[in-house]
């Protein structure tokens, strides 16, 4: 017996494999031609539920503002990273950064902040900035 395995029906019954097998093989090529020669079917069509009409362009968001703080640490480090030096966007990516980690004692006093690239901020982790910038020498 042979049985196809998706819908679960039988195919062909016979004495041995053999038989069975080209039993099964006689109905499924008659059916895959069954399938080819008929018309397919055509694909559904989505019918529009409103009428189409031009949407607006989007509006471009008005800029993100900066916080006073974070202007004056820009300003102070004079518009690049401490470490190495890159160039930074008032608006852009950077990070502020604590010279002494916080979690060495460090405050949040601006004496302590300065502007750090992100590589450079992720790159210096919980180091002092002293250890960060010898470290990176030795590299």
């Amino acid at each position: 017996m042979v049985v196809e395995p998706q819908a679960g029906a039988v195919l062909s019954v016979a004495e041995d494999k053999v038989e069975a097998l080209a039993g099964a093989r006689r109905i499924l090529s008659a059916t895959s031609e069954i399938q080819a020669a008929s018309e397919p079917e055509p694909e559904p069509e989505q019918l529009k539920m409103w009428p189409e009409w031009d949407e607006p362009e989007p509006l471009e968001s008005p800029p993100k503002a900066v916080s006073r703080r974070r202007r004056e640490i820009f300003e102070k480090s004079e518009g690049k990273c401490h470490y190495c030096s890159a160039s930074l966007r008032v608006d852009g990516a950077w990070h502020v950064e604590h010279m002494m980690p916080k979690a060495l004692g460090g405050s949040d006093d601006m004496v302590n902040l300065v502007a750090a690239c992100v590589p450079c901020n992720l790159g210096k982790s919980d180091r002092t900035a002293i250890e960060f910038v010898s470290l990176a020498r030795q590299q």
